[in-house]
C-alpha cells in the first residue's frame, strides 16, 4: 500500500491540478500585457492629438532688427539683389533722399552705382538699435568707371556717405528713412567737387538703447 507506485498514484493528481494553475496564470498575465502594450500607444496617440500647442512651438522666430540691418547692409558687398529681396519689405514705406519714393527706384538706384563703380565697397560706420528702429551712419565708395544716372565714367575715386533708420517688423524693414551727401557724390561723379572732401569718419561702433515708446 505504501509501494513507490501507490505514493505517485496520490500525489499526481494534485501535483498536475498545480501545473494547470500556474499555466493558467502565467497564460493570464502574458494575455493582460500585451493588452496594456496595444493599449498605451494609443492612449498616447489619441493624447497627442488632442494636445494644444504652446506658445513657444506657436511662435515664429524672426532676425532681431540689428541683425536684419546688418545682414542687409552687408550684402551690398554681395548679392545686393538678394538682399534687398529678403530683408526689404514689399510694402516697403520708403523716405528717401528727394522726399517718399518707390522700392523698385531705390533697389535700382543702388544696383547702377554699384555697377559703376569699379572695386565698390560698403561700410557700416554706426549702428544705434532703440526698439524696433535701427539707426545706421555708411559709406560706399569705389572707382567711378561705368554710367551712373547718365553720367559717363570719369575714373575719379568717388564716396557716398548716409545716415539711414530702418523700422524692422517680423525680420524686414517695412519702413526707411535716408539722409546724406548726395548731391555731393553726384558732383563729384561729374569732376565738381574735391571726391575726397565727402570721405566720411571711418570709425565704427555699435550701441543698444532702450525704447521708451
Amino acid at each position: 500500500m505504501n509501494s513507490k507506485n501507490d505514493r505517485a498514484s496520490v500525489t499526481s493528481p494534485a501535483s498536475a491540478t498545480g501545473r494547470r494553475r500556474r499555466a493558467t496564470g502565467i497564460v493570464a498575465g502574458l494575455t493582460i500585457a500585451a493588452a496594456l502594450a496595444a493599449t498605451v500607444p494609443a492612449m498616447a496617440q489619441d493624447h497627442d492629438a488632442h494636445k494644444t500647442p504652446t506658445s513657444h512651438s506657436a511662435q515664429h522666430h524672426y532676425l532681431s532688427p540689428l541683425q536684419v540691418t546688418s545682414a542687409y547692409y552687408a550684402s551690398y558687398n554681395g548679392d545686393l539683389a538678394a538682399g534687398f529681396d529678403r530683408y526689404i519689405s514689399k510694402d516697403l514705406v520708403l523716405h528717401g533722399f528727394n522726399g517718399p519714393e518707390q522700392r523698385a527706384d531705390w533697389i535700382k538706384g543702388d544696383l547702377n552705382i554699384k555697377a559703376g563703380l569699379k572695386g565698390f565697397k560698403m561700410t557700416v560706420l554706426d549702428q544705434i538699435v532703440e526698439g524696433d528702429k535701427v539707426v545706421t551712419r555708411w559709406s560706399f565708395e569705389g572707382d567711378h568707371t561705368g554710367t551712373i544716372f547718365g553720367i559717363p565714367a570719369s575714373n575719379r575715386h568717388v564716396v557716398l556717405s548716409g545716415i539711414s533708420i530702418d523700422r524692422v517688423i517680423h525680420g524686414q524693414s517695412v519702413e526707411h528713412w535716408s539722409e546724406g551727401n548726395f548731391g555731393r557724390f553726384l558732383d563729384a561723379l561729374q569732376g565738381k567737387t574735391d571726391p575726397g572732401s565727402a570721405t566720411p569718419s571711418t570709425s565704427t561702433s555699435t550701441s543698444t538703447s532702450t525704447s521708451t515708446r
